[in-house]
């Protein structure tokens, strides 16, 4: 049985974990190790658990943690490698130990615990962000966010996943009249920019998605509402779905998620 939960998700900080029992990963690690903890502890997951911290970026509310919980605890931090390569002011700003950093290949596979994983390139306006997908027996999950766009192999992922974390940062109205500067919406609603909740559902209509539930991830503060995006996800989305708002944890089990 596996336990996950969103213990953050949005500008403040974004983090996920998956705990075997024994063993856990974490996705992002946007938090202060204090807070960390303190969200472990509410599901009763130690933090010493961690077996290593997965990166989709190098934003900050995704990997300002990672340097600390590192040097802290010596815990390996998986990047794609082409992040170093990239950004390397930001990536040296991070101080992570070089015995800490283990560097991977998007669709490159390998093992924390019991978890199998591997990553697949995003759209993005940070060098070499990717997404995750993990295994464990049998059972797949899949988090895809920050991501301007989507790809033919992020939809065929997704097809045969069991619980997908997907973005949906945006309303296209709210963005348009809401009170950012042009340049800033431009970015946010192009090709490197976040998933609107629109391409959110079109995605999960376009990869056929049947898995068991879908979590709506990373929903911006300003051109975004949960009870917007619950309506419209209530109207067009046929499994079950949580809308994950800022500030609030959100977790399940994953022994009742088999594929038949």
């Amino acid at each position: 049985m596996v336990r996950y939960a969103v213990l953050g998700s949005g500008s403040s900080g974004n983090s996920y974990v998956f705990f075997d029992g024994t063993v856990s990963v974490l996705i992002d690690q946007g938090f202060s190790v204090v807070e960390l903890q303190r969200r472990l502890q509410s599901l009763t997951v130690d933090l010493f658990s961690i077996g290593g911290v997965c990166v989709t970026h190098l934003h900050p509310d995704h990997a300002k943690g990672i340097g600390t919980i590192a040097r802290k605890l010596n815990v390996p931090i998986y990047l794609n490698e082409q992040m170093v390569e990239k950004e390397p002011v930001v990536f040296s700003k991070l101080a992570i130990p070089e015995s800490c950093l283990r560097m991977v290949r998007p669709m490159e596979s390998f093992t924390i615990g019991s978890f199998m994983l591997s990553c697949f390139e995003t759209s993005h306006d940070s060098g070499g962000s990717v997404g995750w997908h993990i295994t464990h027996e049998g059972n797949t999950l899949m988090v895809l966010t920050d991501t301007g766009c989507y790809t033919a192999e992020q939809l065929s992922l997704a097809k045969n996943t069991n619980i997908l974390f997907l973005e949906a940062n945006y309303d296209d109205t709210m963005l348009s009249k809401g009170p950012y500067p042009y340049f800033l919406k431009k970015r946010i609603s192009g090709d490197h920019g976040h998933l609107s909740n629109a391409q959110a559902l079109d995605f999960l209509r376009e990869s056929e998605f049947g898995g068991n539930h879908v979590y709506f991830i990373h929903l911006s503060d300003v051109n975004n509402n949960p009870s917007l995006l619950f309506d419209v996800a209530r109207q067009n989305v046929k499994v079950p779905f949580t809308v994950c708002e800022k500030g609030k944890c959100y977790g399940g089990l994953w022994s009742n998620y088999e594929k038949e």
